[in-house]
């Protein structure tokens, strides 16, 4: 516990010292907002302007297209397409944004853990966003497909075996009962193991990723080789996700008590941006300093220190 006490203390200490990113991070957020109203809230107004003409016979369309479904498909086929296409680069826009923004974050602040001379600087910040984002995406996208995979090669098995016990079973006896609850129940417990080991293997490998310098494979090598000598990162990972469960309920409490005025409403939300910023940061710095600690990082590499 010792460790992960300094580990802690070193993390906000270097949160801190890079509260730089946290002014970044709300930006990003403010330009997710504004982007979400420019490539989905302008498509949605002009498919209201649009569909206006077509309000006042709706009453006489809606018997035909519940009868014929398809007419509305092809009737709207474009405003259909439009919308489709406008949330695709809205979702495309975000996620290279906020991938980018991680990918200058993370470097930020891995120069800052093992280089006590490092200074931030928005050419540093942007160097490293450069670097980072495809492998960033890549790893992503890999462990995704990882994790998905896995729940629905579960959910067959599953469903093949709840199958096989009530073709078994010709009766709704006691037995058959117990094992449909527990194939339900083993289920829905994988389903949970599955997502949390995804989101533990999926944070540390972005660590290692920006850490090491590495590829994406051999990162995801780096890290399965991490946890399985290194298994109290899992207890680490929790610890953090605890805290930041605790962070945010207190810090609602207070802001559902401030928003019964209205005139604060819009400073709550600043408030809270900057706050969700610093607070991401936090958890960052705090796996990059554990990481570089129980890596050894500094053995091969520029001597640790804050």
């Amino acid at each position: 516990m010792a460790m992960i006490r300094e580990c802690i203390r070193e993390g906000f200490n270097l949160a801190n010292k890079n509260v730089q990113l946290v002014f970044i991070s709300t930006a990003v957020s403010i330009i997710n907002l504004i982007s979400f109203f420019i490539i989905l809230g302008l498509p949605v107004i002009a498919v209201l302007v649009y569909l206006g003409f077509d309000l006042a016979q709706a009453g006489d369309m809606l018997p035909s297209i519940l009868k014929n479904p398809s007419e509305l498909v092809k009737n709207y086929l474009g405003v259909i397409f439009l919308m489709v296409t406008s949330f695709v680069l809205y979702l495309a826009f975000t996620s290279v944004l906020y991938v980018y923004a991680l990918g200058g974050t993370l470097g930020v602040l891995k120069d800052s853990a093992v280089n006590i001379r490092y200074k931030f600087s928005m050419s540093s910040f942007f160097e490293e966003a450069k670097i980072n984002l495809s492998r960033l995406l890549g790893l992503i996208s890999l462990v995704m497909l990882g994790v998905i995979a896995l729940f629905i090669l579960f959910m067959i098995t599953g469903g093949i075996a709840a199958g096989v016990i009530n073709a078994v079973t010709k009766s709704r006896s006691m037995l058959e009962m117990f094992f449909s609850s527990f194939a339900l129940l083993s289920i829905i417990v994988f389903s949970i193991v599955v997502v949390f080991a995804g989101l533990v293997f999926g944070v540390y490998s972005l660590v290692v990723l920006v850490t090491d310098g590495k590829g994406v494979v051999d990162s995801m090598g780096r890290t399965y080789n991490f946890l399985k000598q290194t298994p109290e990162a899992l207890l680490f990972y929790l610890i953090l996700i605890v805290g930041f469960i605790a962070a945010n309920a207190v810090f609602y409490g207070i802001q559902i008590a401030v928003s019964v005025i209205p005139l604060f409403v819009p400073l709550v939300y600043i408030i809270n941006t900057v706050f969700q910023s610093y607070l991401a940061i936090a958890v960052w710095s705090l796996l990059i300093v554990y990481y570089v600690k129980k890596s050894n990082y500094h053995s091969s590499h520029v001597a640790y220190e804050i």
